[in-house]
């Protein structure tokens, strides 16, 4: 939830907690068939690394402060955290601008693997963002704010005449 004052053409305001409501069949984005992606590329296909971020920094849960950051910083782009199993947890991260994708398989014990298929490089693009949020000393939600004018959506961390970027609001 972001708190707006008017002022002018623009409004600006902090956010102040995580919120989510049902949401209607025209607000829900469209189903992302995970079969869609893996068809046009495949996991054999895929390039494979590994990972030194780890389940614990990069798994924080729902309503948490990365997740929040995770949306603002990788525009037009899903993810999707799966149940553990038998020690391993992927999480998937999905383009909605093309069918890009990437996998991410957490395991205890173990360096995390990665698939990337497609142009985005998915998790480079995540891991770029958690390094943002990390070395701004992870901050908060309410750190984030809004500013709305005539030409666009910005997003900005502490003040709005500081760093900002702007707020990918198209269609999925």
């Amino acid at each position: 939830m972001v708190r707006l004052t008017v002022e002018g053409d623009s409004a600006t305001g902090a956010f102040t907690r995580p919120v989510e409501f049902m949401k209607l069949r025209a607000q829900r984005g469209s189903p992302l068939p995970h079969t869609d992606y893996l068809s046009v590329g495949p996991l054999q296909d895929a390039d494979e690394t590994a990972s030194s971020l780890t389940e614990e920094e990069f798994v924080t849960g729902r309503f948490t402060d990365l997740p929040f950051v995770l949306g603002l910083r990788l525009p037009r782009c899903r993810h999707a955290v799966a149940d553990k199993r038998e020690g391993a947890r992927p999480v998937w991260f999905y383009s909605l601008a093309d069918m890009s994708w990437a996998c991410v398989l957490f395991r205890d014990g173990g360096r995390a693997r990665v698939w990337q298929w497609g142009p985005r490089r998915l998790w480079d693009e995540a891991v770029r963002a958690y390094e943002w949020w990390r070395d701004r000393g992870s901050p908060g939600l309410h750190r984030f704010g809004l500013t709305v004018s005539s030409s666009g959506q910005r997003v900005w961390l502490d003040n709005p005449s500081a760093e900002s970027w702007p707020l990918d609001v198209s269609p999925a």
